[in-house]
């Protein structure tokens, strides 16, 4: 419960954590090259000072708005193509692929002795699976050549 805001922000703290969420937005689009980063940060600090003497605190108002939802646009540009390593087109997605059971039919006879009861509930199982696959399926017709 210690991160839920307590009191109201004023406009002159809404419009500082503008400032300073703009700036980290340059920094992190323009980083490595640092003219374009500054150029930027001035170009910021320029549009919040040509408006720092609003009077009409209504025109004050829907200009902050106006820069959040800015803000929030700039920021989902960076998130929208966004995937996490191991989900689906992530850089880890099937990084260590399954081995497919069918590896198992390969293995030596001397191999499937070192592991008699799991072979042996694996061809029970093998053999109700194509019980039911034929009883739901039946037999496939033969390819046409």
């Amino acid at each position: 419960m210690s991160n839920l805001p307590t009191t109201f922000l004023t406009h002159s703290q809404r419009v500082c954590r503008l400032y300073k969420q703009l700036f980290a937005l340059a920094r992190r689009e323009e980083w490595p090259n640092r003219l374009t980063y500054r150029q930027r940060m001035v170009e910021y600090r320029a549009r919040l000072d040509a408006n720092k003497n609003v009077q009409d605190l209504m025109k004050a108002k829907r200009l902050l708005i106006a820069g959040e939802e800015e803000l929030k646009k700039a920021m989902y540009w960076h998130t929208e193509n966004f995937n996490f390593p191991e989900s689906p087109n992530g850089i880890a997605d099937s990084r260590f692929p399954t081995p497919d059971d069918a590896a198992l039919d390969a293995w030596h006879p001397m191999e499937k002795a070192q592991y008699p009861t799991y072979f042996a509930t694996r061809e029970k199982r093998k053999k109700a699976y194509m019980e039911w696959y034929l009883k739901r399926y039946g037999i496939p017709d033969p390819p046409m050549m």
